[in-house]
């Protein structure tokens, strides 16, 4: 791997001094170890103008690499980086500017945010963050103006410290498991969502054909390990008739689910009836749970 150019750490620019013993290098290779290459010699000045135009190439590479860091870009560049946020300068500094484009200490409350936040932390394998914003309980019991996040994974301080970046004091937070995050001494208590975990067995009866294209249709097999592979299912979403047909039918364009039949609990649901799922709970679907039955 060289040692200039993009790398991990950044952009390294080749040195004006490596530039020019690699071009008496590459003369010696060529013309052998007696080339004449002084400084005042007509090749050592040819040497040392090439060696120069190449430098600014490296200069103009590092500059255009540096265009796209809102931290280093200055001018007219920090003014394209700043119209892709929709942000004008203003009377602005290039100083002042940077921090407007880079949000330096500004909180960030924005739902995808904290839906980030939570789904980056270590141990995380589910979440998902749910908001009422109105003014009545809404249908998963959440109170008026309330926020909640729904976990599976991680640990409860880095959950609450993801959190308290977030969700400002005096939001109310639904849940079932408290969390603490103490900085500075200062304790604040959050409750999070554990959804409790609901097996749920599932038929899926199916009728196939071949394609348009005359293609033979896909095992039953193939159409299970699709389906399991596609569908995702929020905490409080039942498995209805409607949800595994639409997954189903948009992964394959010759099979029609014509009803399925779910269980949970020991309680089988009759035939295309959802398998309700409370809000404290998510449906999980097994490979060995799941039947897919040509018919």
């Amino acid at each position: 791997m060289s040692d200039y150019g993009v790398l991990p750490t950044g952009f390294s620019r080749k040195p004006l001094t490596t530039i020019l013993a690699e071009i008496e290098a590459a003369l010696i290779t060529e013309f052998g170890p007696g080339v004449i290459q002084t400084p005042q010699s007509p090749l050592g000045q040819i040497n040392g103008l090439m060696s120069e135009i190449i430098a600014k190439e490296w200069e103009l590479a590092e500059d255009i690499y540096q265009s796209y860091d809102p931290d280093q870009a200055e001018g007219t560049r920090l003014d394209t980086l700043g119209s892709i946020r929709l942000l004008g300068r203003g009377a602005a500094t290039d100083e002042q500017y940077r921090l407007a484009i880079t949000n330096a200490g500004q909180a960030r409350i924005d739902l995808q945010d904290i839906t980030r936040a939570i789904a980056a932390l270590p141990g995380v394998i589910y979440s998902h963050v749910w908001v009422n914003d109105t003014g009545d309980i809404d249908e998963n019991g959440m109170p008026p103006g309330s926020i909640c996040v729904a976990v599976t994974g991680g640990e409860g301080e880095d959950i609450a410290q993801a959190i308290r970046q977030y969700i400002v004091p005096g939001v109310t937070v639904f849940g079932t498991e408290i969390v603490e995050s103490v900085v500075d001494g200062f304790c604040r208590s959050f409750r999070i969502l554990r959804p409790i975990d609901v097996p749920v067995e599932l038929t899926i009866s199916v009728r196939t054909r071949r394609d348009i294209l005359g293609c033979p249709p896909p095992a039953a097999s193939a159409i299970k390990a699709a389906f399991l592979a596609a569908i995702y299912l929020l905490n409080g979403e039942d498995v209805s008739f409607y949800r595994v047909r639409s997954v189903v039918e948009s992964l394959f364009s010759n099979v029609e689910v014509v009803s399925i039949t779910g269980e949970r609990d020991g309680i089988p649901q009759g035939t295309n009836q959802s398998v309700d799922i409370a809000f404290i709970e998510r449906a999980s679907l097994a490979a060995e749970d799941v039947n897919v039955v040509p018919v």
